[in-house]
């Protein structure tokens, strides 16, 4: 894999992931108040409980180097972000929007451990 020859830190990919992270848990915030059962209360809270843990993963990762790899799955995540605000605006679509958030986060955990073997 060809690595980019321009290093910025923190890695502005990683640095975005991370804000946008960081958004999400404010959006789920808001989004109990207008949830319709105990449960789905239960499984917004259980979302940001994972959201929140990849806010500290990337955290620990800004100073990777740049890969482009990294850029890909940032990309993903980035791709993902705007559906996932849309389904947690409309409560019919909730369970959706939570499925979407737990495919991201996978895509989030691969960004981190390919950070964590460029920082070795």
């Amino acid at each position: 894999m060809k690595e980019p020859t321009n290093v910025a830190l923190p890695n502005p990919e990683l640095k975005g992931m991370h804000e946008s992270l960081i958004a999400l848990v404010r959006t789920l915030e808001e989004t109990i108040d207008a949830a319709p059962t105990a449960a789905a209360i239960s499984a917004i809270v259980d979302r940001i409980a994972d959201v929140n843990a990849r806010v500290t993963s990337t955290g620990t990762v800004l100073l990777a180097r740049q890969t482009d790899e990294i850029v890909k799955l940032s990309h993903t995540v980035a791709e993902a972000l705007p559906r996932i605000e849309d389904e947690t605006a409309d409560l019919q679509r909730l369970e959706s929007a939570l499925g979407t958030i737990t495919d991201m986060l996978a895509t989030v955990d691969q960004a981190v451990n390919v950070a964590k073997m460029v920082c070795r």
